[in-house]
């Protein structure tokens, strides 16, 4: 389970992130509407979810969560997002039994 602060080069970051961590799972990345790294991620076969939205990503991330855990090993939220809603997403993967990584813009503490 793991928090990101996204930095100066986030596609990059959270590729290298699901290379060292996620290597041979099914991933899922999931994000709002447009806001996902277009053409960098969508060349490495990692399948992408544009189906959250602002007003209420931590209800609709646990409702993707339940639904789509018997689907795939680990999730990756591509979100900006607090570190508390963060840790929610996290407690709600580790209670389904899949691993969780989330992108926030905060600093994680």
């Amino acid at each position: 389970m793991f928090i990101l602060e996204k930095k100066t080069e986030p596609e990059q970051q959270m590729w290298d992130h699901i290379k060292r961590q996620y290597q041979g799972e099914k991933v899922a990345v999931v994000s709002v509407k447009k806001q996902l790294p277009q053409t960098f991620l969508r060349n490495k076969q990692v399948i992408f979810y544009e189906s959250l939205t602002e007003a209420s990503l931590l209800a609709e991330g646990k409702q993707f969560l339940a639904r789509f855990a018997k689907n795939y090993t680990a999730f990756v939220f591509y979100l900006d997002c607090s570190a508390d809603v963060a840790e929610q997403l996290i407690d709600s993967g580790r209670s389904l039994g899949v691993r969780v990584t989330v992108t926030v813009t905060e600093k994680a503490a």
